[in-house]
C-alpha cells in the first residue's frame, strides 16, 4: 500500500512538472490549477520528495520553466514555488509562522503556507546549473525578479501611505479590507522576491560578483540600490512603516519588521561576509557608492541608533527598538555573529571612504550630517546637502531642511561642475 501511494505521488508529480508551463494548454483556469497544485506539492515533504524522484530530465525542464522571465507570465505562484525550495536554508528562515503572530490554530495546521520548511537541495542544484548555462539565462531571470521587487515594494509603500492618511483622519475612515489584503500581498511578494534573490546569490554568487561577466556589475548595482531603498524605508526613525505596523490592522498581520529585514540581511551577509575577500570588497564598494546607503540602517538591525566607535563592543540594544538579537529562537548565534561582523566591516569601510573624499574645507561638508561632501542642490530654493541626507528626508517630507520651501527636484552638485543631472523629488 505504501509503495502504491509513493508511486501515485510520483506519477502525479511528473504530470504537474510536465504540464504546469505547457504552452499548448490555453485555458486560464486549467493553467492556474496546475500551477497551484505544483505550488502545494512542494510544501509537503512527501510530495516534494516525489518531485525529486521523477526523471532528471523532467526535473530540469520544470526548473527551467520556473526560471523563465517573470514578465512573460503570471509570476507570483512561480516565485512561491522557488521560495519553498529555499525555505529552511536562508538567514533566519526556519520559521513556520512569523515570530509576532500567535501560534497556529489546529484547524490551520494543514495549510500549505504553514508547513514546516522542507527545502530541496536537489532542485536548488538544478537551478544553480541552469543559471550558469548561456549568457542570457541568469540576467533575464534576475532582471525580471528585480523589476517585480521594485514594483511590489513601491506599490506597498504607496498603499501604506494611503492607510496612514486614513488612520489620521478624525472620522477614522480606514481603507476597505480588499485594499488591506492587496497591501499585505505586495509586502509578502516583496519578502518572497528578496528570498529568491538570497537563494540565487548563495547558490551562484558569481552572477553578481564575477565582473568578467558582462552583466554582473549592472545586476549588483541594481540589487544594492533596491536593498538600500528597502532598508531606508523600513528602518527610518518614526517612519511610515513603523506607524502602520503599530496600528496592527486586521488584514495586515504579516506586515512586520522581521520578515523583510531578515531577508535583506541574508543577502547582505552573503555579499559582505561569506564570500572570498575580493568579492566582498567589490560588493562593499558598490553598496557604499549608492547614494541611498545609510550606515544607520545597518546599525538598526542590531538595535543600535548609531555606529559603534572603532574597536568597541556593541552595547546592549534598547528593548524598545527592533533588534535581531531579540529573536534567539529564530536566528542562530553564528548568524548574529555574521551581522556583527558585517556592521564592523561597513563601519570601517564607510570611515575610509569618507576620509578619502573629505572636502578641503568645512564649507564643502553637508550641513546636515557633517560626514559627507555636499552633492545635491534642491530646486527651486537652491539649498544643498549630501545625497544620502536629502534622499532620506524626501521619504517622509518634501519641504527643504532650511527654508521649508517645497522641493520640486534634486540636482547633482559639484563645486566646479558646469553641468548637472536632474532627478524628480517626487
Amino acid at each position: 500500500m505504501e509503495h502504491s501511494y509513493e508511486e501515485t505521488l510520483t506519477r502525479l508529480a511528473a504530470i504537474l512538472a510536465k504540464h504546469f508551463a505547457d504552452t499548448r494548454i490555453v485555458g486560464t483556469d486549467i493553467r492556474d490549477s496546475l500551477m497551484q497544485a505544483l505550488a502545494s506539492y512542494v510544501c509537503y515533504p512527501h510530495s516534494l520528495r516525489a518531485v525529486e524522484r521523477i526523471p532528471e530530465e523532467q526535473r530540469i525542464a520544470m526548473v527551467r520553466n520556473l526560471l523563465a522571465p517573470y514578465e512573460q507570465r503570471p509570476w507570483a505562484q512561480t516565485n512561491w514555488i522557488l521560495v519553498r525550495l529555499w525555505r529552511g536554508c536562508g538567514f533566519g528562515y526556519r520559521y513556520t509562522r512569523l515570530p509576532h503572530l500567535l501560534k497556529t490554530k489546529l484547524e490551520d495546521a494543514n495549510l500549505p503556507s504553514l508547513q514546516k520548511p522542507c527545502p530541496s537541495t536537489l532542485l536548488q542544484r538544478h537551478m544553480a546549473d541552469l543559471l550558469q548555462q548561456g549568457p542570457d539565462v541568469a540576467p533575464s531571470f534576475l532582471n525580471s525578479v528585480l523589476n517585480q521587487l521594485n514594483w511590489a515594494f513601491s506599490e506597498f509603500i504607496g498603499m501604506i501611505q494611503e492607510i496612514q492618511q486614513a488612520a489620521e483622519r478624525l472620522e477614522r475612515n480606514f481603507v476597505d479590507s480588499r485594499q488591506l489584503k492587496v497591501c499585505a500581498t505586495c509586502f509578502d511578494l516583496s519578502v518572497s522576491l528578496l528570498r529568491v534573490l538570497e537563494m540565487t546569490i548563495t547558490l551562484v554568487p558569481e552572477i553578481f560578483l564575477d565582473w568578467t561577466r558582462p552583466t554582473s556589475e549592472m545586476l549588483l548595482r541594481r540589487l544594492a540600490q533596491l536593498l538600500n531603498q528597502v532598508l531606508n524605508r523600513v528602518t527610518a526613525e518614526r517612519n511610515l512603516f513603523d506607524r502602520v505596523v503599530t496600528l496592527r490592522l486586521p488584514g495586515l498581520e504579516s506586515v512586520d519588521h522581521y520578515p523583510i529585514l531578515v531577508a535583506v540581511t541574508g543577502i547582505l551577509v552573503q555579499l559582505l561576509v561569506r564570500g572570498p575577500a575580493s568579492e566582498r570588497e567589490r560588493a562593499t564598494s558598490v553598496l557604499l557608492a549608492d547614494p541611498c546607503f545609510q550606515l544607520r540602517s545597518i546599525c538598526y538591525l542590531l538595535g543600535q541608533p548609531e555606529p559603534p566607535a572603532p574597536g568597541t563592543t556593541l552595547p546592549a540594544p534598547d528593548r524598545k527598538r527592533f533588534s535581531l538579537q531579540s529573536y534567539a529562537d529564530y536566528i542562530s548565534a553564528d548568524e548574529l555573529a555574521q551581522v556583527e561582523q558585517m556592521l564592523a566591516h561597513l563601519t570601517s569601510a564607510s570611515a575610509q571612504a569618507a576620509a578619502a573624499s573629505l572636502p578641503t574645507s568645512e564649507e564643502d561638508l553637508c550641513p546636515i550630517c557633517y560626514a559627507h561632501p555636499i552633492s545635491a542642490v534642491f530646486q527651486p530654493c537652491g539649498h544643498k546637502s549630501c545625497k544620502a541626507c536629502i534622499n532620506q528626508h524626501l521619504m517622509n517630507n518634501k519641504d527643504c531642511f532650511f527654508c521649508k520651501a517645497t522641493i520640486v527636484s534634486v540636482e547633482d552638485w559639484e563645486k566646479a561642475a558646469s553641468t548637472s543631472t536632474t532627478s524628480s523629488a517626487a
